[in-house]
């Protein structure tokens, strides 16, 4: 019921922001029109009038002059980045050490943040998120999660975009997943591809993949049966294992792309509950 009347609110603002005698605001809502289609300017000035809303209140101002002011910055910084939200990129994603048995070629939209596309990569290999990763970008730089101490990483992976990192066709990124366990997915930039319109988490597909994906704190068990099956069931059973401990699901393509935003948010809300993270 709350959510609802801020909803009701939202488009009740972006009615009247539509329909102002303000000369500046109808400058950038005929901008804003011309480059991205209907759904995609409504929903673009809808998050702006939420950011200047969150300001206003968060402030304790009131006032339309300074609301009006925060707004056309919005819908400014917005516009530089159009252009961006509209490409997505083609990633390859290997497990290193597994390259020819666990990878993913996706689709991803290129004007996300850099954590936003590790909960993607991690939930695409079946990841839990319960531990620790880090990014970096052509062996440069490392952009941990939030629960990583920032002494030993450069920013963090959920303060920086994409787009900010000028990520390009050909660049190699780097996931490092559980810094116990050492889980490294070697990540290709394919191509770099524009579209008409803005690319969302709606665009995002999952193209090919092969192996169901990790399995968490077993590393050297996922190693094992994929190198030497028989040492692998000698080893289980000495610690007193059977092969039902573990997955053997094959990949499978509709089931992870049916999955993979639902993963995506598990693992996104996780990270960002940093009391939920097994450090």
């Amino acid at each position: 019921m709350i959510l609802e009347h801020v909803v009701n609110c939202i488009n009740e603002v972006y009615e009247d922001v539509v329909n102002s005698p303000s000369v500046d605001i109808q400058k950038w809502v005929y901008k804003l029109q011309e480059m991205m289609d209907q759904d995609d300017t409504q929903m673009i000035m809808k998050k702006a009038i939420m950011n200047a809303m969150t300001l206003c209140l968060s402030q304790g101002i009131i006032d339309d002059d300074f609301f009006e002011s925060t707004l056309l910055h919005n819908f400014e910084f917005i516009a530089k980045k159009v252009p961006e939200m509209k490409k997505s990129m083609l990633l390859k994603i290997e497990l290193e050490g597994l390259e020819k048995q666990i990878y993913r070629t996706m689709k991803v939209p290129y004007g996300i943040i850099l954590a936003d596309l590790a909960y993607l990569i991690l939930a695409s290999m079946n990841a839990e998120g319960s531990h620790l990763f880090s990014l970096s970008i052509n062996g440069q730089n490392q952009y941990g999660c939030d629960a990583c101490d920032e002494e030993f990483i450069d920013d963090y992976a959920a303060d920086v975009t994409i787009p900010e990192l000028h990520i390009e066709k050909g660049d190699q990124i780097e996931l490092w997943y559980d810094f116990g366990d050492n889980y490294y997915f070697q990540i290709e930039v394919l191509d770099i591809e524009e579209h008409e319109d803005i690319q969302s988490f709606d665009n995002l597909e999952i193209i090919k993949g092969q192996g169901y994906g990790i399995w968490e704190d077993e590393h050297q068990f996922l190693d094992m049966y994929y190198h030497d099956r028989e040492e692998f069931i000698r080893t289980i059973e000495d610690y007193g294992l059977s092969e039902d401990d573990f997955i053997f699901e094959d990949f499978d393509l509709d089931a992870s792309n049916e999955m993979i935003i639902e993963d995506f948010e598990f693992l996104k809300m996780a990270y960002e509950t940093p009391e939920e993270i097994d450090m």
